[in-house]
């Protein structure tokens, strides 16, 4: 399943310009003791030219600080 994120702070905008938008739902969780989903990047962007990779992070599934969820 698929996820599109919205940068809310200078930190959220950075992930989404390095990452793109979309993001790749890899599971159900917490994070902090909160839900939250484990995401990936849809891209390898990560790493060195010839080496990359996956982004991977947690996003909050209410109020995380720094994205917006619009689906």
């Amino acid at each position: 399943m698929l996820l599109k994120l919205k940068g809310k702070t200078r930190h959220g905008k950075n992930r989404i310009h390095q990452h793109g938008d979309t993001w790749v739902i890899e599971s159900h969780g917490k994070f902090q003791g909160q839900p939250a989903w484990s995401l990936r990047s849809l891209e390898k962007t990560e790493g060195p030219k010839g080496s990359r990779g996956f982004d991977g992070r947690w996003v909050l599934k209410n109020n995380d600080p720094n994205f917006e969820v619009v689906w």
